[in-house]
Order: structure tokens, then C-alpha cells, then sequence
């Protein structure tokens, strides 16, 4: 284990400690669908996420009609570059489209997490300021574990959260990041047009972390860790390219196309060969051809699907018994 890895682990352990409990799930009646990282800035050249807003609107708007829960994964709003009063403002609209997850009971179909990018949101008094009329008296959490059951007995715990944590720029000295993107970056981002996600455009700094993502994660027997934070798919602990060729192994093939695939695989730092699925990683809600990734479990499978085109419309990326994922890590 690298002194990285070691440091991540620490601070996932720690997370994972003081998490927020579900309750537990049927595996039967698990209906999720889980986006990470949109960014939302305030509608000018450096906001990531006005392209892909369609995107995201065409998968609210089917998700509610099918009944899934709205997971939110951190850095949901870009707060490092904005001002909250202006992304709030500009993208209110999307907030109260997503209310009516948040408002829903009985059962609830809505959770916030906070990211990096958003970690104004670890305190209640800013929620309260900026967010809390969205949120229908929901909380900000930064991390849930959830129990999977079948017929009550329990498969495995899936373990929701960013992934920034234990990171030396996004968790430790986050602070110090923040006012160095709004003031520095954006300013450049601004003047030359330039659209970048850090990390998703620094591969050494991504495979590093997904790296050590995937080794807390099977550290721990019974647990599948769902994350973002780095833009980039992740799909039973392979990077996309590896996935991509365990498909072909498989003679299948991913219907999406080849530009947007491209992205994913360039400069792939390889995870472990045969690893277990023990890891998962949501993408982005702000690639720069507008379209989106989530994760979906529901009728008994896990599912990377992309939003794109116009009019938007859902594809099938990856798809897995969610049973055989929780069996493969068990021991």
C-alpha cells in the first residue's frame, strides 16, 4: 500500500464510521438512480454544466415518471469558481425540479451529498441560507451506507459518498483550492473559453486515486463503494477501458459513440486485472459534448447509463446482476 493509498484508506475509514445508516432495502425494491459532479456555475464560460443541462432534465423527468430515488454524489454545485447566491439563482429552475424527490415520503426519494467543489455544504447554516427552501427539511450528508437484503437476508452494504476524501487538495486543503480557483482559474477560464474538470483531465492524479478508491473498497468483505469525484466510469472496479474489453471477451458491445468512448479510455491507468466489482464510479454530469453518466440499481441489476443527443434519450452502457455483485465481494 503507497502512502496515497494509505491516507485515503484512513480517511474513508473514518467516513465510513460516521456514516448515515439506511435503514436497509429489498434488493427487490431498490429503485436508484445515482449522478455525480454537475457543477452548475452561474451560465458563462467557465460553467461546466449549461451543455449537458438538457440532458439532465430529460433523466429527471424519466426518473420521476419510473419511481427511482435521486441520489445527488457531491459537487452538485460548483462553489470554487461561484458565488452560491449565483448558481443558486441561475440554476434555480433545476432545483425545483429536483424538489419533488426531495419533498417526496413514504418512501423518500431523494439525497444530497456534498462534494469538494461544494463543501459549503458541510455547514447546516449555509444549507439553511441558500438551499433549504429546495430541499423540503432534507439534510446534506457526506456518506450513507446501505444494507441489501433478500426475502430479509442481508447480500452485502453498499457505501454511497464523493471520493474526494483523504485527497491533499480537495479534502485537506480544500480551502486553500477553493480560493484558488475562484480567484485564479476562473478568471482564465473566463478570458480563453477553457472548459476543465480536474481531475478528469489529470490522468496521473486520477488513476492514483481510483487506485486507492478500489483498494479501500476490497479491503472490506460485503462492501461496494459508489463514488464520482473523478469524472471518469468506473464499472467493477475496471476502468473503462479494461470494461470495455471484458465486454468484448464477453462478445458484447457498447452502443454509444465512439468520441465519448475515446474520452473515457485515453490515458487509462490500469486497474487491477481481475479485480473484485467492489467499486463503482458514477462519471459526470458535465462531459463537454453535453451529455451525462449515472448509476442505476433497480430491478435487481447495476447499471452505467449515459443521457445524450437531441432530443436526450438513455442508454445501457454496462449492466450487472446487483445478486452476483454482492456475492463476489462477500468473501
Amino acid at each position: 500500500m503507497t502512502t496515497y493509498d494509505a491516507r485515503v484508506a484512513k480517511r474513508l475509514s473514518e467516513v465510513y464510521a460516521s456514516a448515515t445508516v439506511d435503514a436497509g432495502r429489498e434488493l427487490a425494491d431498490l429503485r436508484l438512480i445515482v449522478f455525480s459532479d454537475l457543477h452548475k456555475g452561474q451560465r458563462d464560460d467557465a460553467d461546466d454544466f449549461a451543455a449537458c443541462e438538457p440532458a439532465y432534465l430529460a433523466a429527471l423527468d424519466h426518473y420521476w415518471r419510473e419511481g427511482f430515488e435521486l441520489f445527488l454524489l457531491g459537487d452538485v454545485e460548483e462553489l470554487w469558481e461561484s458565488r452560491p447566491s449565483s448558481v443558486i439563482d441561475k440554476y434555480s429552475g433545476v432545483l425545483k425540479l429536483e424538489q419533488p424527490f426531495a419533498a417526496a415520503a413514504s418512501p423518500s426519494r431523494y439525497t444530497r451529498f456534498v462534494g469538494n467543489h461544494d463543501d459549503l455544504w458541510y455547514s447546516p447554516s449555509q444549507v439553511q441560507d441558500y438551499l433549504a427552501r429546495y430541499l423540503a427539511g432534507q439534510p446534506v450528508i457526506e456518506s450513507l451506507r446501505m444494507t441489501v437484503h433478500q426475502q430479509g437476508q442481508p447480500l452485502g452494504e453498499l457505501f454511497f459518498l464523493h471520493g474526494h476524501q483523504g485527497t491533499s487538495d480537495s479534502d485537506r486543503f480544500a480551502r486553500v483550492s477553493a480560493w484558488a480557483v475562484r480567484n485564479l482559474w476562473r478568471p482564465l477560464q473566463r478570458l480563453f473559453n477553457v472548459r476543465s474538470n480536474t481531475p478528469s483531465t489529470n490522468y496521473e492524479l486520477r488513476g492514483k486515486h481510483e487506485l486507492a478508491m478500489y483498494h479501500f473498497a476490497a479491503s472490506r468483505p460485503g462492501l461496494v463503494l459508489f463514488a464520482g469525484h473523478t469524472h471518469h466510469p468506473i464499472w467493477e472496479g475496471l476502468n473503462f477501458k479494461q470494461a470495455l474489453e471484458m465486454m468484448g471477451v464477453r462478445g458484447l458491445e457498447v452502443q454509444v459513440d465512439a468520441a465519448w468512448v475515446q474520452e473515457q479510455v485515453a490515458e487509462a491507468v490500469a486497474l487491477p486485472d481481475k479485480p473484485k466489482p467492489s467499486y463503482f464510479n458514477s462519471g459526470c454530469c458535465a462531459y463537454r459534448d453535453g451529455s451525462i453518466t449515472g448509476i442505476e440499481l433497480s430491478d435487481g441489476q447495476v447499471r452505467l447509463v449515459r443521457w445524450a443527443g437531441t432530443p436526450p434519450a438513455r442508454t445501457e452502457v454496462f449492466s450487472a446482476s446487483l445478486q452476483d455483485v454482492l456475492a463476489a465481494v462477500a468473501g
